[in-house]
């Protein structure tokens, strides 16, 4: 009998919450997919990761012609670090595959490590240049106790040193937050009441050094995820009315809904309806759906 994929999405403990928004385990091994079966469609998002590459290959694809030879596109490192994204990722496996994502608030990465996360927008590199020791250490740990000890071990103890790491570096005021908007609104707030400069310069620039992007880029995207949950709820619901979506999301019309939600996720609304429900393909947005469902720990 052939295995089936396995997509696993994981909430963060209290002691974490305001630091992991997530963890994401997908497992192809065993699993017979055709080469359009083994693309990944990932939504813009305003976190940055770490992934943990255990077994096979992941390439990301970048261009157009990529998608009819995806084995061309660049081969992602066994340990990479993500930056914000503000356009939708595209990724490809030539074989069977299982990897480990941690994506985090990008403010409470900068915070535990001192990175400049403006630097990194849209960008994956390899962990190794770019993490600073302490956090560096840890990911390594992370990667032999999986081999040893199996990966829901190894993430347990992986999450309770992030938790110390966190603890003595949260900012005051930083703590989980449900939406985006609610979150960026937050760092607005943090921003201004800090003693290195007041002025709207200065805020939207500890913005970007914070998350990567701009307070206009995590609007937008706050927009976005509201379109998503409403949507994910009449798909639920069993009717959509997208000139009603529309409305009820916050947009001008229609056709502004359709443009934003092309530029966070490549496609159209309706496609995105169609696909996301059972193509392989799409299992990212399956797991989002999760979110909406029952956001455990948020």
């Amino acid at each position: 009998m052939t295995a089936t994929t396995s997509s696993q999405i994981v909430w963060p403990g209290p002691s974490i919450a305001g630091c992991i928004f997530c963890t994401i385990i997908r497992d192809t091994r065993g699993a017979a997919l055709d080469q359009a079966q083994r693309f990944n469609f990932f939504p813009a998002a305003p976190l940055c990761s770490v992934t943990w590459v255990l077994a096979g290959d992941w390439h990301r694809i970048d261009q157009p012609d990529q998608m009819v030879c995806p084995w061309t596109g660049a081969v992602m490192p066994t340990l990479a670090f993500s930056g914000t994204q503000l356009g939708p990722v595209v990724t490809w496996n030539p074989g069977e595959t299982f990897a480990i994502t941690i994506a985090f608030y990008p403010d409470a990465f900068s915070a535990m490590t001192g990175l400049d996360l403006s630097t990194f927008t849209g960008r994956t590199v390899p962990a190794e240049q770019v993490l600073p020791s302490p956090m560096l250490a840890l990911c390594r740990d992370f990667l032999s106790a999986v081999q040893c000890d199996g990966a829901e071990t190894a993430l347990a103890v992986l999450k309770d040193k992030i938790a110390v790491m966190w603890a003595s570096a949260r900012p005051a005021g930083a703590g989980p937050m449900r939406w985006t908007k609610d979150w960026s609104r937050s760092l607005v707030v943090r921003a201004a009441l800090t003693d290195l400069g007041r002025s709207a310069r200065q805020i939207a620039r500890r913005i970007r050094s914070w998350t990567g992007a701009s307070q206009r880029d995590l609007q937008g995207l706050g927009h976005t995820e509201q379109l998503y949950a409403k949507l994910h709820e009449a798909i639920q619901d069993g009717e959509v009315d997208w000139a009603g979506l529309a409305a009820a999301s916050g947009f001008a019309d229609q056709a502004h809904m359709i443009r934003q939600m092309r530029r966070h996720t490549g496609f159209t609304p309706e496609q995105l309806r169609r696909s996301a429900g059972n193509d392989e393909a799409f299992w990212a947005y399956r797991l989002l759906g999760q979110y909406f469902d029952e956001p455990k720990g948020q």
